[in-house]
C-alpha cells in the first residue's frame, strides 16, 4: 500500500513510469484494499496516456470497495474514471453527479479530481447543446485550476469557452478566451508532446473560424496555416477538421491550385479518420474546383460520390433527431432535477427558522420551475410537430419519386420507335439501376431503425426479397395499412395477398394457429 500510494504521488509526472512499475505487480496477491488501488491507479494511468482500459469490469471492483468502506475521494476519483466509458449522457451525468457529491463528503484538499469532474460535465452538457449549464461548469473547472496553477487545464477550460462563445455569437468573449489560452500555452509549448500540439493546432483552428466568422480573410488565412504548419513540422496526423477550415479560406480567397492540393490532403485525412460529415464536404469543394477549372468529367465524379455521401449522411441524421432531441430534454432535466435536490436541503434547514418565509421561498422558486418547464415543453411539442411533418414530406416524396419512374418507363415505351436501339437500351439499363438504387435506399432508411430484427428475418428466411422484408418490418411496427398500401403503390385487396404470400413463407400453409404479427413481433 505504501509503495501503491508513492506510485499515485509521482502520477502526475510520470505516467508511463508508473504504468511500467504497475505491471510489475502480482495482483492476484494482493488484498482488497490493495486491488481496488491498483485497478484505480490503472486507469489513472491509462487516461493520463490518452488510452483506456479494455473495459470498466476492474473499475467497478474499486467503486464497490470504496463504497463499503465511505472512502468518498476515492470513490469520487473512481467514478470520475468510470464515467470515461461509453454510456448514455444520462447515465454519465448522473455518475458525475455522484462523483461531485463524494468529493465533497470527503475531507481532501485535492481539488484537481474536482476540476476534472467539472470539465467532464462541461462536456456532457455541451454536446446536448445545454450551452449555459456547460458554461458554468467549465468556469468551475477554470477556476479550480486557475487557483491550481495547472496550465494545461485552464487551457483546455479556456478553449472549450471560446468555443461556447463563437457559437453564441459573442465574438470579442470569444476572441478573449481564445488569446488567454494561447498565451498560456506559448509559456510551455513542448514540439515533442503530441498533445500539447494538437492543442495548440485546435486553438489557432478555432480562432481561424473565429476570424472567418468576422469576414477577416486574411487572419483566418495566416491562423490556419500556422495551424498547418506546426502540425507538418512536427510530424504529426493533420486532422481533416484543420484542413476543411483552411480549404474554405483559400476557396473564399480565390486561390484555386492550392484549393486542390490542400483538398487531396483533406480526403486522404478523411479517409483515415472515416469521418462521413468531412468526407462530404470534401467531395463538394473537390467539384466546385475542378469545375471552375473547367474539368467537368472530373467534376462530374465528384459531384456524383458527394451526393451519394450526402443521402447517406442525411439518411443517418434523420434517425437521429428525435433520439438526440429526447436525449438533450432528459440531460436538462436532470440538471433541474439536480438543482431542486440541492435547495430542497437549503429549505430544510431553513424551515426551522422561519415556516412562512420558508413556504414562500418554495411556492415562488416552483412558480419559477413551473415557468421553465412549460417553455421547454412548448419547445420540445413544437421540435416534434417539426419532425412528424419532416416524415410526412418523406411518404410524399417516396410516392413522388415511384410516380416519376413510372412515367419515364411509360414516355420510353412510347417513343420506342423513334429511338435508335442502341440508345434505347442504354436509357432502359440505366432507368432499371436508378429504380434499383432507388429502391435500396427506401429499404435502408425504412428499415435502419430494427436492424437485429431485420439481420434476424434474413438469417432465417434467405429466400425473401426486399419487397417482402419491408412488409414485414411495416406489419412488425404495425403501420397503417393505407401507409404500407401508399409506399408499394397498391390496392388494399393486393395488400391482402402480398400479406398472405408473406405468411406462407414464414409460418408455412398450415399453420393457422399464430398471427403473423405475433410471430414478428416476438422474433
Amino acid at each position: 500500500m505504501e509503495q501503491l500510494t508513492q506510485w499515485d504521488k509521482a502520477l502526475e509526472n510520470n505516467p508511463e513510469t508508473i504504468g511500467d512499475s504497475l505491471a510489475t505487480l502480482n495482483v492476484a496477491k494482493l488484498n482488497k484494499a490493495e486491488k481496488a488501488y491498483y485497478y484505480l491507479l490503472e486507469a489513472a494511468v491509462a487516461d493520463k496516456n490518452l488510452k483506456q482500459l479494455k473495459n470498466d469490469s476492474t473499475l467497478l471492483i474499486s467503486e464497490r470497495y470504496y463504497n463499503s468502506k465511505k472512502d468518498y475521494y476515492a470513490l469520487a476519483r473512481t467514478q470520475y474514471y468510470l464515467s470515461k466509458y461509453p454510456k448514455e449522457p444520462q447515465n454519465i451525468y448522473k455518475l458525475l453527479k455522484k462523483a461531485e457529491s463524494n468529493f465533497e463528503k470527503s475531507s481532501s484538499t485535492n481539488y484537481h479530481i474536482l476540476g476534472l469532474i467539472y470539465y467532464r460535465l462541461g462536456q456532457i452538457q455541451h454536446k446536448q447543446d445545454n450551452y449555459s449549464e456547460a458554461k458554468l461548469y467549465y468556469k468551475k473547472s477554470n477556476q479550480i485550476y486557475s487557483e491550481l496553477k495547472d496550465s494545461i487545464y485552464m487551457i483546455y477550460s479556456l478553449r472549450q469557452l471560446g468555443r461556447i462563445y463563437s457559437n453564441q455569437k459573442s465574438i470579442d468573449l470569444a476572441k478573449k478566451n481564445f488569446a488567454e489560452a494561447l498565451k498560456i500555452l506559448d509559456n510551455i509549448d513542448d514540439a515533442q508532446s503530441p498533445q500539447i500540439t494538437q492543442l495548440y493546432a485546435s486553438i489557432l483552428n478555432n480562432q481561424s473560424l473565429l476570424f472567418q466568422k468576422e469576414g477577416d480573410l486574411d487572419s483566418a488565412f495566416i491562423i490556419s496555416k500556422k495551424c498547418i504548419s506546426i502540425i507538418e513540422k512536427r510530424n504529426i496526423p493533420i486532422k481533416s477538421s484543420f484542413y476543411f477550415v483552411f480549404l474554405k479560406i483559400l476557396k473564399l480567397k480565390g486561390e484555386i491550385d492550392s484549393c486542390k492540393y490542400y483538398g487531396i490532403k483533406m480526403k486522404d485525412a478523411v479517409f483515415k479518420e472515416n469521418n462521413l460529415f468531412n468526407l462530404v464536404n470534401c467531395y463538394k469543394i473537390l467539384s466546385q474546383i475542378e469545375e471552375e477549372q473547367e474539368n467537368y468529367k472530373k467534376a462530374c465524379e465528384f459531384n456524383l460520390k458527394y451526393n451519394e455521401l450526402k443521402d447517406e449522411l442525411n439518411s443517418n441524421h434523420e434517425k437521429e433527431v428525435l433520439k438526440e432531441l429526447e436525449k438533450k430534454y432528459a440531460l436538462a432535466e436532470r440538471e433541474k432535477e439536480n438543482l431542486r435536490d440541492r435547495n430542497r436541503s437549503l429549505w430544510y434547514f431553513t424551515i426551522s427558522l422561519t415556516i412562512a418565509l420558508a413556504a414562500s421561498i418554495v411556492a415562488l422558486y416552483f412558480s419559477w420551475i413551473h415557468r421553465k418547464l412549460k417553455v421547454k415543453n412548448a419547445h420540445l411539442s413544437e421540435e416534434i410537430a417539426k419532425t412528424q411533418w419532416g416524415f410526412a414530406l418523406s411518404k410524399e416524396l417516396i410516392a413522388d419519386n415511384s410516380s416519376a419512374y413510372e412515367k419515364l418507363e411509360l414516355l420510353l415505351t412510347k417513343n420506342i420507335k423513334l429511338i435508335p436501339n442502341k440508345v434505347y437500351y442504354e436509357f432502359e439499363n440505366s432507368l432499371k439501376a436508378q429504380k434499383e438504387e432507388y429502391s435500396q435506399r427506401l429499404f435502408s432508411a425504412l428499415t435502419n431503425i430494427d436492424n437485429n430484427f431485420i439481420e434476424k428475418l434474413q438469417y432465417k428466411f434467405p429466400d425473401l426479397n426486399i419487397d417482402e422484408v419491408m412488409l414485414a418490418y411495416m406489419l412488425r411496427h404495425e403501420w397503417d395499412i393505407n401507409d404500407i398500401a401508399q409506399v408499394f403503390r397498391i390496392t388494399f385487396e393486393a395488400f391482402k395477398k402480398r400479406k398472405y404470400r408473406l405468411k406462407i413463407k414464414i409460418l408455412g400453409a398450415d399453420n393457422n394457429k399464430i398471427s403473423l404479427e405475433d410471430y414478428l413481433n416476438k422474433m
